[in-house]
């Protein structure tokens, strides 16, 4: 075979080799893009608005939770938004003070009124303070929290009946707590209504069972109706409740003397002494003379 033969056997097979791998490149090339019939883009396409219909519906679930919860909120009572609730006492100024942080998510005018009728009663401007909180009460006939601080300041300017007539509207509009029926009790006590005031005591310690002053107040209050035996028990409460009342020891030792238990009312004055209470000091040289050593 010469060589002009070889020369077109091998220009031939290399054209043909190079064909091939065109082929191959193309063919490859259709693997990796392949065309899409109508029935495959319609799968996909209901594919991918079922993806984004689930996550429409997971983004509403997400935002009704958001709302549930903001409601929540909003729906709490707003005797939640106050200081901590420690015993009623007498001394006004402390119970006042729970609610100068006062919150009302649903009235910021009432909030406010409030609010500013506290600082007014904290720093003695008394006639301020009812100004703002019978605001509170106009701006919210049905906001139990007015009327209380209302009746409060009432209660610290000696004016009882009107006092009265605040404390038993905040009991009527659901206040939290038993505090409102100790304050009543203590305006009906000043007003020298002892069967109410003694009701109103007995209100209060239904629902806090623990607090020796309260028990100190129905001792005085049936010490005062002359009921000896009931007057003992709720002062013995009251020193069971804090061992160290030294006024609780004074008055029950003056009642045991007074039924003629002189053993036990020299013990109950000589540990009232003992605790503070000077007054008992001279009730110990009348009553118990050289017993008082």
């Amino acid at each position: 075979m010469d060589t002009s033969t070889l020369y077109i056997l091998g220009s031939v097979a290399v054209v043909l080799i190079i064909y091939a791998l065109i082929i191959v490149f193309k063919r490859g090339n259709k693997e990796f893009n392949p065309k899409l019939s109508l029935k495959e883009r319609l799968e996909l396409e209901k594919m991918v608005e079922k993806k984004v219909k689930e996550e429409d519906k997971n983004e509403e679930e997400k935002t009704e939770e958001l709302v549930s919860e903001v409601e929540k909120k909003i729906a709490e009572p707003v005797e939640q938004n106050v200081n901590k609730v420690e015993f009623a006492s007498k001394e006004i100024a402390n119970e006042i003070h729970r609610f100068e942080t006062y919150v009302d998510i649903g009235n910021t005018k009432v909030q406010q009124s409030i609010r500013n009728g506290v600082q007014n009663f904290l720093n003695q401007d008394h006639m301020l303070a009812l100004e703002e909180f019978s605001l509170s009460t106009e701006s919210n006939p049905n906001d139990a929290i007015g009327f209380y601080c209302r009746g409060l300041t009432k209660l610290a300017l000696k004016n009882y009946e009107s006092a009265l007539a605040d404390f038993t509207e905040a009991i009527n509009l659901k206040f939290k707590g038993p505090n409102a029926f100790y304050y009543r009790a203590l305006t009906y006590y000043n007003m020298r209504d002892l069967d109410n005031a003694i009701l109103n005591f007995n209100a209060y310690i239904n629902q806090e069972k623990n607090n020796s002053e309260a028990y100190f107040d129905l001792g005085v209050c049936f010490k005062e109706k002359d009921k000896i035996k009931e007057a003992l028990q709720n002062f013995s409460l009251a020193i069971q409740k804090r061992p160290a009342f030294g006024a609780s020891y004074f008055e029950r030792g003056l009642l045991r003397h007074k039924q003629d238990d002189k053993e036990g009312g020299c013990a109950d004055l000589k540990k009232a002494f003992g605790l503070g209470y000077l007054e008992a000091d001279s009730y110990l040289d009348d009553l118990c003379g050289n017993d008082s050593d």
